[in-house]
């Protein structure tokens, strides 16, 4: 049943490395894509490829090389009679209530557009910036406030071979029927306080290289068959605003290297994943809500990372759901010793996590028929809250939670730390610090422990008793926890022959130093081992406080809260 936690999905083994297939039944399948798709994917690498060459030659040009118009390809400065656009001659394109066909250039080309603006193209790309032959691609998009820009096409919507940068405080809405909306070859940055769309039958928004959205308005991608936003690198949100992503057919958010969301919202909806960073999650200060729904083979993961490590942080609040037969709100695992990961970090926040196999439902219960040919019952499914899994001896799984609020559910545990290895000697250990457990009421760190297969599985999960246990298919392990930080202490009353109020218990000094610790007495008797490692926080109880004022519906978030958004 740990299948979906224990194979790498995505990555290759290292030479040598014998990693069990999972049953069908139970594992995640790759990201798909279209032959098509790949084929063009391919092309573009080439074409990158063969610029190299190019680079190495000084630049003996600043602008595009030409530019094509409805059609038209112009070498020189030119416009239309009607004043819908113009082009300098050099870097600059204006677009004022423009409505035709394809824009294409060679080289650098800035796009500025006022007024209404559409571009309508088949069997080619609307907006396409290529190569030129003494200068790399580079598209610029700028809008004014008001303004529109309507890119709509059976190809890509907005392509460029290079980098695409898109700003002002216009809205930008591109929609493919075939494939992405915006696929930028190098490196693609959105910013400004205007607003985004991107619907795409293949991608909503991609890019070889990073995606920087630092926006105070709105973007917004949607795909159809792959990611609602997908980069080869790293995804940086940021700036104040909103970032939507969804996904009909799989992945809501893919990073290939590393997610950082600060002081930002994200929300997202995918299958089989929510978000995935291969190279570690980060959210600070940020307000997030994630989905995911099981994907072609039962399984969903809300918030996963695969060599790296979860770090929730500074006032951030998350809303985690994964509903699938193999499934984890929260998860990260690493099992390559040159690797660092496995470790999740929750400080000043608030976090709801849930994993179940059926929502509103406890769904089929799966039956297998053992060597004498009896028929036995079997759990359903992996089903955890919150999960952190390291193998081959690597650094021990460590969960940590300080002075925040975590409300956790499982289908089958509600908090799991589960370290692998041959000699039984490395331990997953759950910490918390400045919080208790305040469900179940006798509710602790309780110990597990397993020998499968020859190799040994040692943790920790949040239950009740004060035995080993080693299953987490029994009563003892939460299915279902609370864990939060002690009230702040509230100022004493004045009393009426004083003329001023008494001082607060708490000096407003000390806002950026931690609280007294308050760690719950159960806790105590759970192991030590592994060491926190440093997430950089140093804010107190008034954030805590602050926090947990501001997000009471997560806080106080029921069964019927399950819905998906």
């Amino acid at each position: 049943m740990a299948a979906l936690f224990t194979t790498p999905k995505r990555n290759d083994t290292t030479a040598g490395t014998h990693v069990a297939e999972p049953d069908v039944r139970r594992r995640i399948g790759l990201a798909h894509g279209s032959w098509r798709r790949v084929t063009r994917r391919i092309v573009v690498g080439a074409v990158c490829a063969l610029t190299v060459s190019s680079l190495l030659m000084p630049s003996v040009s600043l602008a595009a090389e030409w530019v094509k118009v409805g059609g038209n390809k112009y070498n020189t400065a030119a416009s239309d009679e009607a004043g819908t656009w113009s082009w300098d001659g050099a870097d600059d394109l204006k677009l004022n209530n423009y409505n035709g066909g394809e824009i294409q250039a060679a080289g650098k080309l800035n796009v500025n557009y006022s007024g209404t603006n559409i571009v309508t193209a088949e069997w080619i790309e609307s907006i396409n910036v290529s190569h030129g032959t003494n200068e790399n691609a580079e598209l610029n998009i700028q809008g004014d406030e008001g303004g529109t820009l309507s890119v709509t096409s059976t190809e890509d919507a907005i392509l460029s071979t290079g980098n695409i940068n898109i700003d002002g405080a216009g809205s930008v809405n591109a929609t493919s029927t075939g494939f992405d909306a915006i696929n930028a070859g190098g490196d693609l940055a959105i910013k400004g306080s205007g607003n985004v769309n991107a619907t795409g039958a293949s991608d909503g928004i991609r890019a070889n290289g990073n995606i920087t959205i630092d926006d105070s308005g709105a973007v917004t991608a949607r795909a159809t068959k792959d990611k609602g936003i997908g980069t080869d690198k790293n995804l940086t949100i940021k700036g104040g605003g909103t970032v939507e992503a969804s996904s009909e057919k799989d992945a809501a958010v893919e990073a290939k290297g590393s997610l950082a969301a600060t002081n930002a919202s994200l929300n997202v909806n995918g299958v089989e994943y929510g978000v995935y960073a291969h190279k570690g999650i980060t959210l600070d200060h940020a307000n997030v809500t994630v989905r995911a729904s099981k994907g072609r083979y039962g399984g969903a993961i809300a918030l996963f990372t695969y060599q790296d490590d979860i770090v929730v942080k500074n006032g951030s609040t998350v809303d985690a759901f994964a509903e699938g037969e193999v499934s984890a709100a929260f998860s990260t695992r690493n099992d390559r010793p040159n690797e660092k990961g496995g470790h999740i970090y929750i400080s000043d926040s608030v976090v709801k996590a849930i994993a179940c196999y059926v929502e509103n439902g406890d769904g089929p219960i799966p039956y297998s028929e053992n060597q004498d040919g009896e028929t036995r019952r079997e759990p359903q499914g992996e089903n955890i809250g919150i999960i952190a899994q390291t193998s081959e001896g690597v650094t021990p799984a460590v969960i940590s939670i300080i002075r925040s609020k975590v409300t956790a559910e499982g289908d089958t545990a509600a908090i799991f730390a589960r370290a692998m290895s041959a000699d039984g000697k490395t331990i997953g250990t759950i910490k918390i610090e400045n919080a208790a457990i305040q469900t179940p009421e006798v509710g602790k760190v309780i110990d597990y422990r397993k020998l499968r297969d020859g190799i040994y599985e040692a943790g920790q999960a949040i239950g009740t008793g004060d035995a080993t246990v080693d299953s987490l298919y029994i009563k003892a392990v939460a299915k279902s926890t609370t864990i939060a930080p002690p009230e702040v202490a509230k100022p004493e009353d004045p009393k009426p022959a004083e003329s001023k109020p008494a001082e607060s218990k708490q000096d407003p000094k000390s806002e950026g130093s931690k609280p007294t610790k308050a760690v719950a007495a159960s806790t105590t008797k759970a192991k030590t081992t592994g060491v926190l490692a440093a997430t950089g926080d140093t804010s107190g109880a008034a954030i805590v406080a602050t926090v947990l004022a501001g997000t009471a519906a997560i806080a106080a978030g029921t069964m019927a809260s399950r819905k998906r958004s």
